[in-house]
């Protein structure tokens, strides 16, 4: 069996498959660099979420109410009212 390659299409042919290897070699790397990136945005918003966390303790031991009285008391020398300081006011 002899096979002929005409080199009018033998050459293009060439040509097509090398641009369409470049293009999937350029594909393959935009994939991983957005691949990559895409693992970097989630290790942040895990770090966001663990930080998050942290903060609504923090915010959550600072509103205790057992914490603004004191605050109250120390900071601003405030006291709870007695009877004689109670004013009650009617509609």
């Amino acid at each position: 069996m002899n096979l002929h390659f005409s080199s009018s299409a033998f050459i293009p042919g060439v040509f097509l498959l090398a641009g369409v290897s470049v293009a999937v070699v350029i594909q393959v790397y935009d994939f991983r660099k957005d691949f990559s990136y895409l693992q970097t945005l989630k290790k942040a918003e895990v770090n966001y979420e663990v930080k998050w966390g942290q903060l609504l303790l923090e915010q959550s031991a600072l509103t205790q109410p057992s914490r603004l009285e004191q605050a109250a008391i120390k900071h601003l020398n405030m006291h709870s009212p007695s009877q004689d300081e109670l004013i009650i006011v009617k509609p």
